[in-house]
């Protein structure tokens, strides 16, 4: 039951972040979104895929990172180009991102505390990668072109890795540390987006009928 749960987990991950990529496009802004949430949500999806590689664990307790990774590797790409600055460095740095990824995967199984690393450094960077996007949310009073569907299905996402982690691999705390720390930081996120949508319909005028005055009906008559 676990292994096609985590299956599952693997199938939503192919859309979790499709609603914030295609709201971005359709709205050719990147407004409300932290360069810096983005680019730590990319590395910290994609070095928990490296861990569990490299450890060997089944594709059933964590390929959505793998899918994460790319989707949010395409929300930071697109974070730069609407905002345009320093794309040529950027996009040096990505490049030297990409090289260091062949590295670790080719030779990383030999080196302990890489693993180690590589396991622990994702709960730290999603928790940095909210931080940051919670405190602007907070600040701008508004939570701009984030996606609900998108941290909404993360957060399930997360809840359901608890379960699937402890059936599949057991007690890997790095593992269950990571998950949990994802589930509540996006559950915050969800929070924040819900009450931005619920100001703003309270804030929407009401429409009301008007009211002819008697001459005006009169001439209408």
């Amino acid at each position: 039951a676990a292994s096609w749960l985590g299956y599952v987990v693997i199938a939503g991950a192919c859309v979790v972040k499709v609603p914030q990529i295609l709201l971005i496009v359709s709205n050719s802004s990147a407004e409300g979104l932290s360069e810096t949430a983005a680019a730590l949500d990319a590395i910290a999806a994609s070095s928990f895929s490296y861990y569990n590689v490299l450890k060997g664990f089944p594709i059933a307790n964590w390929g959505e990172q793998a899918i994460v990774a790319v989707q949010a590797t395409m929300v930071l790409i697109l974070v730069w180009i609407y905002r345009g600055n320093n794309l040529k460095l950027r996009f040096a740095l990505f490049g030297l991102w990409i090289a260091a990824s062949v590295a670790i995967l080719m030779e990383g199984h030999e080196y302990h505390l890489l693993l180690t690393t590589l396991g622990a450094s994702p709960t730290a960077m999603t928790a940095i990668s909210r931080i940051p996007q919670i405190m602007l949310n907070w600040q701008n009073g508004q939570t701009g072109q984030l996606s609900l569907i998108t941290f909404l299905l993360q957060f399930l996402g997360s809840v359901a890795r608890l379960l699937t982690t402890l059936q599949l691999i057991g007690n890997d705390p790095l593992s269950l540390i990571s998950h949990s720390v994802g589930a509540i930081l996006n559950l915050v996120v969800v929070f924040q987006i819900v009450a931005h949508i619920n100001q703003l319909k309270a804030e929407k005028p009401a429409v009301k009928p008007a009211k002819m005055s008697i001459v005006q009906l009169e001439k209408a008559v």
